[in-house]
């Protein structure tokens, strides 16, 4: 990112539009504002959720969606935002926070730091995309998947979740 300063919202919308580039690439079906025990004191709804069945040698088998990898990401633009009490639900095999250099900076020195997370990635110089900035997979509190395949995708189905362009693009030409 530039010298330039950037409101709440305009951080939001660049963290989130990297996050989106990064789950195209890296995924095969994706959801934004995923909801899990609406109804309940424990509703929770993670920023991102990505789904990368599991396809040994490039084959589809009966256990690719149990075996399959689901990515959470949290976006957050300023300490407040982290701070609200919203977000930082991680329910998935690989768990991320996105947010500015300078708060990951922040969070870090202030020892705030999620535990249940895999790493912080923050944009790059060019803020072309995301890179890791910190690295939180080995601090003695592993991440892992607490919900079902079945469950997961469902939730995701259920916020409109879309598949990858580059599924998208080949499904298009089989037609």
């Amino acid at each position: 990112m530039n010298s330039r300063t950037y409101s709440r919202s305009e951080t939001t919308a660049m963290l989130s539009e990297l996050v989106e580039k990064r789950l195209e690439s890296r995924t095969s079906y994706w959801a934004r504002e995923v909801s899990f025990d609406r109804g309940t004191p424990m509703w929770r709804r993670i920023d991102y959720v990505g789904f990368k069945p599991f396809t040994p040698n490039y084959a589809v088998e009966p256990v690719s969606v149990e075996l399959g990898v689901f990515s959470c990401y949290e976006v957050k633009s300023c300490l407040a935002d982290f701070e609200s009490g919203n977000g930082l639900s991680f329910y998935g095999d690989e768990n991320y926070l996105v947010t500015s250099r300078e708060l990951a900076e922040r969070l870090h020195d202030m020892r705030v730091l999620p535990r249940n997370i895999n790493q912080v990635l923050v944009p790059t110089p060019k803020g072309d995309r995301l890179m890791g900035f910190y690295d939180l997979s080995g601090n003695g509190s592993p991440s892992y998947r607490h919900r079902p395949a079945s469950e997961m995708l469902w939730a995701m189905v259920e916020a409109n979740g879309r598949r990858a362009k580059r599924y998208r693009k080949t499904k298009e030409k089989e037609v």
